[in-house]
């Protein structure tokens, strides 16, 4: 799927299957969030992301979207809000709410200030299959980004599988042995007729 719809050569390793999207967030925060952590978090953005990294003892830092920039990303205002304390930045493309979509100019200057500051991205891209005027860019398809990438998706909107809680994160393998265990302990499993299904 990945590599028909966005041209992502993805080893198999590096997935790991959820019962639906956020347990791929909630995972990537526990992950890689510790008490004190500062995470930057699109806003307006979906409200699972500061409930979750307040749950995590991280705090949430609003990078406002702008109606003046089409409610993109401003690379500069971001760079401003990283801290020493900053360790994720949280990102939407489509967006929900607003739908704006990144272009690769700005996933390459946040894959910048990513690799200077030595943070991880969280890429929500469960909305990628809906994009109507231009392409849509997967943060993994910036190399920069390659080990401190972890990008999560679903299979809720693009095939109108909501209910059937079927969601997947790729993430550098580092990562795969922690998501693991923790929905091992959490959730079990996702469900095999689901898997089937998707």
């Amino acid at each position: 799927f990945l590599k028909r719809e966005r041209g992502l050569d993805i080893d198999a390793s590096r997935v790991v299957v959820t019962p639906g999207v956020k347990p791929v967030l909630f995972c990537a925060i526990l992950s890689c969030v510790d008490q004190g952590d500062e995470v930057i978090v699109p806003s307006p953005g979906f409200p699972a992301y500061e409930s979750l990294i307040r749950y995590a003892g991280g705090i949430p830092v609003a990078l406002p979207l702008r109606e003046e920039r089409d409610f993109v990303v401003d690379p500069d205002e971001l760079e401003s809000l990283v801290t020493e304390r900053t360790s994720m930045i949280i990102v939407n493309s489509p967006h929900n709410p607003t739908g704006s979509v990144l272009p690769r100019e700005t996933l390459e200057r946040l894959a910048a200030v990513a690799e200077k500051n030595d943070l991880w991205v969280v890429s929500d891209e469960v909305y990628s299959s809906m994009v109507y005027e231009g392409d849509f860019v997967s943060a993994l398809s910036i190399p920069a980004l390659a080990e401190r990438a972890i990008i999560v998706d679903g299979f809720s909107k693009t095939f109108a599988m909501t209910g059937w809680r079927l969601g997947y994160g790729v993430m550098p393998e580092s990562l795969v042995a922690s998501f693991s265990m923790l929905l091992t302990n959490s959730v079990s499993c996702t469900a095999a007729f689901t898997q089937e299904a998707g």
